[in-house]
Order: structure tokens, then C-alpha cells, then sequence
């Protein structure tokens, strides 16, 4: 694990953006194309936009989402519609986009079309960019949620995961540890003394274990994908 500490915002954008970028570009010159997924909140806006002028193929390049909330692309709180405004544009409007959600009335009922789009379109991860809660979740993955056995499970088959706690205030699809466990390259990005402490939290040693707490630490203990952080100081 790679730890990167930045002065400001707008550097530690700025550097996640070229570091993601080159990844992407190293991954279609082996391949031929690329897939990233991305995570929602206010913290990577700057980065979408930085990283959406970055020249490489971006014809090659398949994005898709971490997580999602389960709602129209036309509400505040879709992941999707925070994509297509921040990332899918300049350099980067020539990638294709594979949205978490679909028209199902639930992420329950709209599982099983969401895991064939994923298994259909996608062999494997390359990048994907986790962002963290103040509670320790990354992804959909909330301290003790009824989901986060599904969500934590690497020998399982499904991709994707429903999330409808009661707890949370909008149903979520999230993609699961059996997938991002394959991937290439992880990134953790966050800003602000308050996330740097839960950070310094989730990697307290003798709390490792205690996943269900902080399900952050299921990237932070594992050993089979590198993982960069990227924060603010």
C-alpha cells in the first residue's frame, strides 16, 4: 500500500487524474481497452474533470460505477448523472459508460440485469477509485449491514449487490468485494483531518479484523491487489 499526501484539493485531483490516466493507457497498450470504475459524493468531482481531459484512447476505455443509488438519473443523488456531467465529457465523452442501475422498480428486483450487464460487458477491472464514509464504508459496503456478507463474500459469483437496510435512506446497488478483488489497481481517495482519522482508524492493527465496523478495512488488510491512497493532508 502506497500512501500519497497532498497539499491541496486541487494537487491531490490533479495527481489521482495522472495516475489513474496512466494506468488506463498502460492497460489498452497490453489490451486494447480499458475498464474503470468510479465512486460517487462530492470528493471526486475535481478528478473527473481533470481526468476527462486526459489524453489517452478513451474510445478504448469502459467506465462503470462502484456503487449507485437507486434512482433516476434525473435526482441529485444519482452516481450516473454525476458521471456524465463531471467525467463523460471533453477527451473523455468517447467512452462508453455502463450504468449500475436499471429500470426496475427496486435494486432487489433489477439485480439479476444488472450482474448479466456486468458479467456480459466486463472480463475484468482494471482501475477502479474507492472514495470513504466517516463511518469506514467504501463502496455500498455500510458497517453492519444485513448486505455486507453478500457484499464482503470473495468466493462468491455475484458482482453486483442489492443494499436496502433500513438504516439507509435510498436503496443502492454496489459492486462486491468477488469482483473488485480482481482488479488491477485500487485507488482510496478522501479529504480532510476527519477522514484522515478514521483512516488512521481502519488501519489500527489491532482492529483489523473487526471488518464489519469499518468495512474500509476489507481493501485496507488485503494483499492481492496494490492499493494507492490519495488524500489530502
Amino acid at each position: 500500500m502506497s500512501d500519497n499526501r497532498y497539499d491541496s484539493s486541487e494537487i491531490l485531483a490533479r495527481q489521482l487524474a495522472e495516475a489513474v490516466a496512466d494506468q488506463l493507457a498502460e492497460r489498452i497498450a497490453e489490451k486494447g481497452r480499458a475498464c474503470l470504475a468510479v465512486s460517487g459524493g462530492s470528493t471526486p468531482k475535481r478528478f473527473f474533470e481533470l481526468l476527462s481531459e486526459q489524453d489517452i484512447k478513451w474510445s478504448k476505455v469502459l467506465i462503470t460505477l462502484v456503487d449507485d443509488r437507486w434512482v433516476d438519473e434525473r435526482n441529485e443523488a444519482s452516481n450516473a448523472a454525476l458521471v456524465k456531467r463531471h467525467l463523460l465529457k471533453s477527451r473523455a465523452e468517447a467512452a462508453y459508460f455502463l450504468p449500475l442501475k436499471t429500470a426496475a422498480e427496486s435494486p432487489v428486483d433489477g439485480f439479476m440485469e444488472c450482474e448479466n450487464r456486468l458479467h456480459e460487458q466486463i472480463s475484468r477491472l482494471d482501475v477502479a477509485v474507492l472514495g470513504m464514509g466517516t463511518d469506514g464504508h467504501t463502496a455500498s459496503w455500510f458497517p453492519y449491514s444485513k448486505a455486507l456478507d453478500k457484499c464482503l463474500n470473495e468466493s462468491a459469483s455475484a458482482w453486483s449487490c442489492p443494499v436496502v437496510d433500513r438504516s439507509i435512506e435510498i436503496p443502492r446497488i454496489t459492486l462486491t468485494w468477488a469482483m473488485l478483488s480482481q482488479c488491477q489497481r485500487l485507488f482510496l481517495h478522501f479529504e480532510g483531518a476527519e477522514k484522515n482519522a478514521v483512516f488512521e482508524q481502519a488501519c489500527d492493527a489491532s482492529e483489523s479484523q473487526n471488518i464489519a465496523a469499518m468495512p474500509v478495512r476489507t481493501v485496507l488488510v488485503q494483499s492481492q491487489v496494490p492499493l494507492s491512497i490519495y488524500r489530502t493532508v
